[in-house]
């Protein structure tokens, strides 16, 4: 599992962080405290990693799930 420091140094100071059982979630959109519980509450690693991808298997390994919607706009999300 990766450390505070090591989080940060990959995802920078700013981001917010929360564990889930052996999974770190970074929320680089500095989501309010009622999002960050209803992340932590929804998330399943056996909804979110696709048993037959490569790609999700790599992450899943990994332990690090990152957050960040800041990446679409008002619009496209409602």
């Amino acid at each position: 599992m990766f450390s505070k420091k090591d989080i940060r140094a990959l995802y920078g100071k700013t981001a917010v962080i929360s564990r889930k059982g052996a999974f770190v979630l970074v929320h680089l959109d500095h989501p309010s405290a009622a999002t960050i519980r209803r992340r932590k509450r929804e998330f399943d690693p056996l909804q979110v990693f696709c048993a037959d991808c490569p790609l999700c298997q790599l992450l899943k390994e990994s332990g690090v799930l990152v957050y960040d919607d800041s990446i679409f706009s008002v619009d496209e999300v409602e």
